[in-house]
């Protein structure tokens, strides 16, 4: 059940008006705070685990900016690139 808020994201471009149907919308005053509702879902879910089983020696965000810390000789970055890739479509 998608809520009706983000069911609501239309926009005009050159006097034609266009739904999005995935995501929110850029600069709607509610993107802001569900992004960020759900960034600390997936990292209180999913991540934490994907940190733990690849070694990494540090994760740090900032709003939508990530900074990873690791070792190259016991974690495989790329193998961390795809299991946070893999965690939503």
């Amino acid at each position: 059940m998608t809520p009706t808020i983000l069911k609501q994201n239309y926009f005009e471009f050159q006097n034609n008006f266009y739904v999005q149907n995935k995501g929110l919308a850029m600069g709607a005053p509610t993107s802001s705070v569900l992004s960020e509702i759900y960034l600390q879902f997936i990292e209180h879910t999913a991540i934490y685990t994907v940190i733990l089983q690849n070694n990494i020696l540090g994760y740090f965000r900032y709003v939508d900016d990530i900074l990873i810390a690791y070792n190259d000789s016991i974690a495989y970055i790329n193998k961390v690139l795809d299991s946070f890739n893999n965690e939503h479509p």
